[in-house]
């Protein structure tokens, strides 16, 4: 039987937050990002926004983690495993911005100001690297992964930038044995997110996280590689997230949920966009057109 990722909160210094529906990281432009004032962690205080030391080499598409360095000052580093017992917060420095209206978003490298988490307010999943949180109806929260499925997950996660997508013909890694699956189908992709505690999204999710992208269009092209397309872009910093490769779903419903596929591919961009979505698709399909993306449940704060 495949073995679950577990999923118990990082093991990390206590925190006291200033805003509880929030992280202890404030983003205040593009490559600056430092601790919120009202800030206590391990005993250490900041009364005042707080910079976090970045490294030089700032690469876009990667993930930081937080911690303390000489001083107790705050310093990010590459996160390139998942976290140990020192990080105590994270966050995702995107290769373009989010989007700010519904036109998508554009080419600056950013951090992603909805990528950030602390070791009390995180996503449920072992893995908090690549993620945004994405605000539902009713205050439910949930994160999001910002790419979609890579074919290599075991190794690099599942939310990865500059990574081969997986889809019907690039298929994803095994898990549980060796090899590769013999299709990118519902059941395997169930199976594959389970195993990083994470599950598929929702349309009501899947819509939320989407919103801001240009409608009706499409890439064009088959994209291969997770990245940046500004235009479908959403508000949440999503990638990708329309008009490039559909992705696994389902409808949404408590007790008996149906296979769906959301957001269209890069043919046919006419119906492409946060809306588009077959609600009831044959779970045993596998194709070229059609990948998957990851999400879970936002831990709250305590």
């Amino acid at each position: 039987m495949t073995q679950a990722l577990k999923t118990t909160p990082i093991e990390a210094p206590s925190i006291a937050r200033s805003d509880p529906a929030a992280s202890i990281l404030v983003v205040s432009g593009q490559r600056e990002i430092g601790i919120r004032a009202g800030s206590v962690v391990n005993g250490v205080q900041f009364a005042a926004n707080t910079p976090i030391v970045l490294p030089l080499d700032l690469a876009p598409g990667a993930d930081f983690y937080v911690s303390f360095g000489a001083d107790n000052n705050p310093v990010a580093t590459a996160a390139l495993g998942l976290p140990d017992v020192e990080v105590f917060a994270g966050f995702h420095f995107a290769p373009g911005g989010n989007a700010v209206g519904r036109s998508g978003g554009d080419e600056e490298p950013a951090i992603n100001p909805f990528s950030c988490w602390d070791a009390g307010f995180r996503p449920a999943c072992p893995d908090p690297r690549g993620m945004a949180i994405v605000d539902l109806p009713h205050g439910k929260r949930v994160w999001v992964d910002i790419y979609k499925l890579g074919v290599d997950h075991i190794e690099h996660g599942t939310s990865r930038f500059g990574v081969k997508i997986a889809d019907g013909n690039d298929l994803p890694q095994k898990i549980g044995g060796k090899g590769r699956y013999r299709a990118l189908d519902y059941k395997t992709a169930v199976e594959i997110y389970a195993h990083h505690g994470k599950q598929l999204l929702s349309f009501d999710e899947f819509r939320a996280a989407a919103f801001g992208v240009t409608e009706k269009i499409a890439a064009g092209n088959d994209p291969k590689i997770t990245g940046l397309d500004a235009a479908r872009t959403s508000q949440r910093g999503i990638m990708q997230a329309t008009g490039n490769l559909w992705d696994w779903g389902h409808d949404g419903d408590p007790d008996d949920r149906r296979p769906s596929i959301f957001g269209g591919s890069w043919w046919g961009g006419d119906d492409a966009g946060s809306r588009d979505a077959y609600l009831v698709h044959w779970a045993g399909h596998s194709g070229g057109l059609l990948s998957a993306r990851g999400r879970s449940d936002h831990l709250t704060p305590e």
